[in-house]
This record gives structure tokens, C-alpha cells and sequence, in this order.
């Protein structure tokens, strides 16, 4: 019964933890910082049913890339993942089946 306690606390204060380390500002500084320090622009651009701008930037040399979501309310962005070496899994518009695994 412990162990299922220390999981079930484990996986709520990851995500609380994870988005605590994310860094919000004024979408300007955001995309400034992106571009000076790791050369990313953006390279791809959604927005969500709710509003919500969801963009992800990419560096020349494609080894480095962020998402980062902008909410309409109040206009501030943060870095919500970053990472590198983006993979294209599929680039066609053909149906997903375990192949493309």
C-alpha cells in the first residue's frame, strides 16, 4: 500500500515540478531568447479550439527545438518543451498502421 502511495505522489508532482521549471514572459522576450541562444526560429504554428497559440521553433541546424504556448488571456508565452533531434515519422498523408512504428 506504501508503494502505491509514493507512486500515486510521484506522478502528481512531476508535472507540478515540470511546469514550475518553465520559463514565461512577454512572447517578444521568449522568441528573442529562442533565436540568440540556441539560433531557433519558428517553424510550425497551431491554435487550439480554446485559443490557444501553440508554436514550435526549430534551430538551423535542426538538433535543438522548443514548443511554446501562448495563452490569449493574458498574452504570456512559455517554453513548455524543448529537446533535440526532432524526428518526422511520417511525411506522406498515408493511414497510420503499426509499419510506420
Amino acid at each position: 500500500m506504501k508503494k502505491i502511495l509514493l507512486m500515486a505522489a510521484i506522478l502528481i508532482l512531476v508535472p507540478a515540478t515540470a511546469l514550475a521549471q518553465s520559463a514565461c514572459g512577454p512572447r517578444s522576450e521568449i522568441l528573442k531568447h529562442l533565436f540568440t541562444k540556441y539560433n531557433e526560429v519558428p517553424i510550425a504554428v497551431s491554435v487550439t479550439n480554446k485559443g490557444v497559440l501553440i508554436e514550435r521553433f526549430e534551430s538551423a541546424d535542426k538538433k535543438s527545438w522548443t514548443i511554446v504556448v501562448t495563452h490569449p488571456s493574458n498574452k504570456i508565452s512559455c517554453m513548455a518543451y524543448a529537446g533535440e533531434h526532432w524526428k518526422i515519422l511520417n511525411t506522406g498523408r498515408t493511414p497510420f498502421n503499426e509499419r510506420n512504428l
